[in-house]
């Protein structure tokens, strides 16, 4: 599948200080035209048919992508449906400008589900996370009473570490049976928070056991693509989110000019890759986006990947994240402490019976499916 980040604006009111777009990127207003979204369907048509992929999935990104009416959502979906007739798609949100004008747009075009990024100490109203989080819990409601199911994306930083069981709990005790796990980009760009390779598998681990923990008491827990993923990967090889990605060559983020990139959190830091106005010919001769395409499959990979037991379905992990000490830093982008965690989880009988359990909650699997198109397909990569 061919997923394509779409910005109709990277306009955004919402002002998040870990924000990877620049402040005067956000700034901008202007809004992508008629032409361009007929060139972006057409482009990625054309990305499908030569891929020989089945469908598309277009991801409604930004900026924020509520700023701009349901009316041009529903006049984009028209050309959509002409140029792109197996094509799926979802949105991505601070949910903060949502207003009951999009709510018959996201149940009648998205399924009925709407991805909100919400963070345990970054975001803030008037100084306050939980000003913040009731901010957005509010919008949460609009969005329950109106049949609307939302999957929170969370960002850690060094300060979620330690707190993972914190994090479970808050998600369960306000209904979420689903919510993803996302990374701090490195590119290009600085956080004083961002957690370090190593201190992230710390997180992962401590996210992991709570869920099992969860799991283990309760029969149920909330659905993470990190934490399936790592299952699946462990156990039968199969990979998915942060491992075994594919995103260089089946992923494509459309910028509201037209420009292009293969990630959203290197759009805004690199040259375009081209423009959907000149074709996907043109992007796929592209230099710099041989050069990542060449990187994620080969250059991303150093002599330890060779020798781990995870490269069958990791493949180095994320190719935007600095792999191990000879890049500065701590851990491998595989997260190989985390796996090996997993593992050892998993080499008793009691501990893989409840692994297999979680993952195969299969009352929610239409959940697990939606929640997963939030940080890319099941053997994709991940969303900003």
């Amino acid at each position: 599948m061919i997923t394509a980040y779409v910005k109709p604006t990277n306009a955004c009111n919402v002002g998040c200080t870990h924000c990877y777009l620049p402040e005067s990127v956000r700034a901008d207003k202007s809004r992508m035209t008629a032409e361009t979204l007929l060139a972006t369907a057409r482009f990625i048509g054309s990305m499908q048919k030569r891929g020989h992929q089945e469908s598309a999935h277009i991801l409604w990104h930004g900026g924020e992508p509520l700023m701009i009416g349901a009316d041009w959502y529903f006049r984009a979906g028209e050309v959509l449906d002409r140029e792109l007739p197996d094509h799926s798609e979802s949105i991505q949100t601070s949910l903060i400008p949502l207003r009951k004008e999009h709510v018959a747009l996201i149940n009648e075009r998205h399924g009925g589900f709407v991805g909100s990024s919400i963070d345990f100490s970054q975001r803030q109203f008037h100084n306050s996370v939980e000003e913040y989080h009731k901010r957005w819990m509010d919008k949460v409601t609009l969005a329950r009473d109106n049949g609307i199911t939302v999957i929170p994306g969370v960002v850690p930083t060094r300060r979620e570490l330690g707190r993972e069981a914190f994090m479970v709990e808050w998600f369960v005790n306000r209904g979420f049976e689903a919510f993803n796990i996302d990374r701090y980009n490195a590119y290009n760009t600085y956080f004083e928070d961002r957690a370090s390779n190593l201190q992230h598998s710390y997180f992962l681990m401590g996210l992991f056991d709570a869920l099992m923990d969860e799991m283990e008491r309760t029969g149920s827990a909330p659905l993470v693509g990190a934490i399936n993923a790592s299952i699946t990967g462990v156990l039968i090889g199969r990979g998915g989110d942060r491992w075994g990605g594919t995103c260089q060559n089946d992923f494509i983020v459309v910028e509201p000019d037209g420009s292009l990139n293969t990630c959203p959190d290197k759009s805004s830091f690199e040259p375009s890759f081209g423009n959907v106005a000149l074709g996907y010919e043109d992007f796929a001769r592209n230099k710099f986006r041989r050069k990542w395409v060449r990187h994620q499959e080969f250059s991303h990979k150093e002599s330890h990947c060779f020798s781990c037991e995870n490269q069958p379905f990791c493949q180095s992990g994320c190719p935007i994240t600095p792999n191990g000490t000879a890049h500065g830093e701590d851990e491998c982008s595989g997260y190989r402490s985390y796996l090996a965690h997993v593992r050892r989880f998993v080499s008793s009988p009691d501990g893989k019976a409840i692994a297999v359990a979680y993952f195969n909650q299969s009352r929610r699997q239409e959940i697990l499916d939606k929640a997963t198109v939030y940080t890319g397909e099941a053997a994709g990569a991940c969303a900003a």
